[in-house]
Parts: structure tokens; C-alpha cells; sequence
């Protein structure tokens, strides 16, 4: 099992460890094995649960089923603008595992793309997980809402207000807002869920924040398109 999460790094809630609750009852403490400081004030943490080293060794379930994996830690950025009382409201994350034997082994997707994005009033904003399976296994997204303490919904949460929508497309994972009407911090959560031969077997839920601020900046029209080839690495 490996945790990734981005915390602010002048914080003094550095968390060394990290406890995973594997869903059947069991919990244990997962060390943090590296710590990468981004720009922003952004420290990305990755804590990686090694069976060969793990004091309980590997984590063995009791048989086929349907497991969820999940994490809690307080607390999240305070004056988070969906999320009333953010100060004190647990982040949460989970995973779901699902122990088919006749469908094969299993891994859980791979994001690619930091859950830390900015975002600009009144401009269209697009945020995709890249995400990919080392299975092949087909994936699908779809918006959610925030978790807190315990797994349950946030009292009081909203999705960000849009001036036209806000949505996630079900095929290609793009979460679009268009567009955001207001300068602050918002939380969103997206599911990832995997499926093979019509079964699901599993889910990941992404919990991203977007910073909208007051921007200057204009995206660039592209007129008169040619059929052109860039190759990866050049300009």
C-alpha cells in the first residue's frame, strides 16, 4: 500500500506515519518513506506499507469480499469556503478492494497529477487525475462529496458555485468548472472507479483542492489549426 498526500509545509502537523485501516477490522501504522518539498509551500509525503519490513508482516484477509481501505487526519486547511469549519474537519481518504478470485490479481489505479491546483475567476478551469491502471482494467469518474471524521459526508459541504456548471466527464476524468465566481480555497472529491468484464473491483476517491484567485492571465486562442506533429521533449 502506498499513501500520497500534500500537506502545507509550514504547518507544525508534520505527520511522520500514517494509520491505514484495512477494512476488516485491523489497523496499521504506515511510515512515512519520503518527503519532497514542492513549490508553494507544498510538501508531498508518500508512506509505503512494505510487507518485508512491516512489524505484522503481510496483511492477509480472511477471504474473498468487499474491503475498504481508509485513512483519517486532522485537520484541513482552515477558511476552506465549501466546507463550513474547515479548521476542524478531519481529511479523509479510502479505497475500495474488491477480492474476486476468478476475476485475477489486481492493482488499484495510478494518479499522476497532484491534487493541488489553482484556478482563476471567471475562467473556465479543467483538472484531470491522469489516471492509468497497469491492468488494463477500464476506469470511470464521477464527482463526489468530501469525507470528514468517520467516513461520512461533510455537514454543511457544497459543491463550488459555478456561473454555468460544474462536472466531471465519465470517460476522459476531466472535472470542469466553468466557472469559478469567487477568489478562496475549495475541496472537491472525485471516484475513480475500475472495472473489468462489466464487474467493478475497485475504487479510489481523489480529494483535490483548488486555490481561485483573481488572475490577469488570458489563455491563448489558436487560429488557422494545421495538422502538426511535436515530438515528446521538444518545443
Amino acid at each position: 500500500v502506498t499513501i500520497i498526500t500534500y500537506t502545507y509545509t509550514p504547518s507544525l502537523a508534520d505527520r511522520p506515519e500514517l494509520t491505514i485501516n484495512w477494512g476488516d477490522g485491523i489497523s496499521d501504522v504506515v511510515p512515512r518513506t519520503a518527503k519532497e518539498s514542492l513549490a508553494n509551500n507544498i510538501t508531498k509525503n508518500t508512506y509505503t506499507w512494505d510487507p518485508s519490513q512491516a512489524p505484522g508482516g503481510r496483511h492477509t484477509y480472511a477471504g474473498p469480499g468487499k474491503y475498504k481501505l481508509w485513512l483519517e487526519d486532522p485537520n484541513r486547511n482552515a477558511g476552506i469556503i465549501n466546507i463550513p469549519n474547515s479548521v476542524n474537519v478531519p481529511f479523509y481518504l479510502e479505497t475500495e478492494l474488491y477480492i474476486i478470485p476468478w476475476l485475477g490479481d489486481n492493482n488499484s489505479p495510478i494518479l499522476l497529477n497532484p491534487p493541488i491546483d489553482n484556478a482563476c475567476v471567471n475562467e473556465i478551469f479543467i483538472h484531470n487525475p491522469w489516471a492509468y491502471d497497469i491492468d488494463g482494467d477500464s476506469l470511470s469518474y464521477r464527482l463526489d462529496t468530501c469525507m470528514g471524521a468517520g467516513g461520512f459526508n461533510i455537514p454543511g459541504f457544497f459543491q463550488p458555485p459555478a456561473s454555468n456548471y460544474l462536472s466531471v466527464d465519465p470517460v476522459t476524468g476531466d472535472f470542469t468548472w466553468d466557472s469559478p465566481m469567487m477568489n478562496g480555497e475549495y475541496n472537491v472529491a472525485i471516484l475513480i472507479e475500475e472495472w473489468r468484464h462489466g464487474y467493478k473491483i475497485g475504487s479510489v476517491l481523489r480529494d483535490l483542492q483548488i486555490t481561485v484567485v483573481a488572475c490577469t492571465n488570458q489563455p491563448p486562442v489558436i487560429a488557422n489549426i494545421l495538422d502538426t506533429c511535436v515530438l515528446a521533449g521538444t518545443l
